[in-house]
């Protein structure tokens, strides 16, 4: 497709899921898979703004007259969440993160920052509402085919996960309800759809770098606003494969001029992608109707010198070459840059080999979860910190890092089986090498050393064994 030609006009909509507690709620943000404990009924209504305007899309949704069922689970939902009590004040760590990711996309941070309603009645809310505020405006990122302007950066509750529907009703459970979200708009700057993809994998990049989103299927979604010459904007909502954008952009880009071409004009509105990359109609586009202030929370006043002191993180592309320039290999930095063990990394003071130490909190700590089963396992950082210190200290090989984390998770204490993987001394390495090279004088390095590696359990360095080898031989 000649995208100049056709007048493209593609802008993005990034929501990232944050870590801790809830936004507005002291519960943790937390997805349960177990059957909830209660279940309730609620019927939404549509609401005027303070000027008494009723906003499109509300008025179209409250048409369906539908039932709304929550499933409520006792360890991640509380009153606010079920619009029984005021909401908390917001998460300082939420908001702190926002105006982080603010700062590196160069936006101006909003010194007052307003708490606003906005309606949404299709039942994932259970007040009708969500609550949302602007934390940063105007900012860009450079990109390979120019700028692209940051429009805003937003902090927000995620809405109640739809789980059933039938035609009367829907089914939603509340343990996503009031997650922090971070929403981070485009302008409509992007050239074509693979400059939309490079702008959303840069902007997906940037909010890993904090190392304060989470992760996995779900914690972060896209929405693509598309028009074209002679239509209006139309929005996508739900994009979660990030690869698929490319493909759903160019549909949308078909159905739109086939929509010239029987001389039909849509109104803006917003349509939900399905699973073969095409959409279908949702509901209209809202409009400023549906935002009103929040009465219950106070403004968030935010100082220049609270902004000054937010460091910003580094980026996972410059963490990439920090780490190559240590010496550990292009794959394992990549792996460890984008991991949430960078700070454990950067903790821990384990200058001998820092590759093995990038390789154990990227593949050791894995390989340990495969083998007890435990995927949902969670380390202390104490515990990764405890075992590099023993070993910087020779008081325990490299072999026995695995073992230790297994017999750890398992109920024993560092501290009390340490001992058992105590390296053997030089001496007793030396008289067992020569007695093994004695017996074995043809035979290879490689299989001399497995043979050691045997007779001593694993508690002889490799790269010491490798050398006392070549001395005893080159005598």
């Amino acid at each position: 497709m000649d995208y100049n030609s056709l007048g493209l006009k593609c802008g993005i909509e990034i929501h990232q899921q944050l870590k801790g507690r809830k936004l507005f709620s002291n519960v943790d943000s937390k997805l349960n898979s177990n059957n909830p404990d209660r279940k309730i009924k609620r019927n939404l209504r549509k609401s005027s703004n303070e000027y008494g305007k009723e906003d499109v899309a509300a008025q179209y949704q409250s048409k369906k007259n539908l039932d709304y069922f929550y499933e409520i689970h006792n360890n991640s939902t509380s009153l606010v969440e079920l619009d029984e009590e005021p909401p908390k004040l917001i998460s300082k760590s939420a908001l702190e993160t926002a105006i982080k990711v603010s700062k590196i996309l160069n936006c101006e941070i909003i010194p007052a920052v307003q708490i606003m309603r906005k309606t949404v009645i299709d039942g994932s809310n259970t007040s009708g509402f969500q609550r949302t505020g602007i934390v940063g405006i105007n900012g860009y990122i450079n990109t390979s085919k120019g700028k692209v302007s940051i429009n805003s950066v937003i902090i927000e509750e995620d809405s109640a996960r739809r789980i059933s529907e039938t035609k009367d009703s829907v089914t939603f459970r509340l343990d996503r309800l009031g997650i922090p979200l971070i929403e981070i708009t485009t302008g409509p700057d992007m050239k074509d759809p693979d400059h939309v993809l490079e702008v959303a994998k840069k902007i997906g990049m940037i909010l890993r770098s904090t190392n304060e989103v989470m992760r996995g299927i779900g914690t972060i979604r896209q929405d693509v606003n598309i028009s074209i010459k002679n239509t209006n904007r139309v929005e996508l909502k739900g994009v979660q494969d990030i690869n698929s954008i490319t493909k759903i952009i160019d549909n949308e880009i078909s159905r739109q001029m086939e929509e010239i071409k029987i001389n039909r004009k849509e109104s803006s509105h917003v349509r939900n992608i399905k699973s073969d990359f095409t959409s279908k109609y949702l509901r209209p586009m809202p409009g400023s109707s549906r935002m009103y202030p929040e009465t219950d929370l106070p403004l968030i006043r935010i100082s220049k010198k609270y902004i000054d002191s937010l460091e910003i993180p580094v980026l996972i592309e410059d963490r990439i070459n920090n780490y190559m320039k240590l010496g550990i290999n292009e794959e394992i930095s990549k792996k460890l840059a984008n991991s949430d063990k960078t700070e454990l990394f950067d903790k821990i003071n384990y200058k001998e080999d820092y590759t093995l130490l990038a390789t154990t909190l990227i593949d050791t700590l894995k390989e340990v979860k495969r083998k007890l089963r435990l995927e949902n396992l969670e380390f202390p950082d104490d515990l990764i910190i405890k075992i590099f210190e023993l070993l910087s200290k020779n008081k325990i090989t490299k072999k026995s890092i695995s073992p230790l984390i297994e017999r750890f998770c398992k109920g024993e204490l560092i501290e009390e089986i340490y001992m058992e993987y105590k390296p053997i001394s030089d001496s007793e390495l030396k008289t067992t090498i020569t007695k093994i090279l004695e017996k074995n004088p043809d035979m290879t390095t490689g299989a001399i050393m497995g043979l050691i590696m045997k007779e001593t359990s694993g508690k002889a360095d490799g790269k010491k064994v490798s050398i006392i080898i070549q001395e005893i031989r080159s005598k």
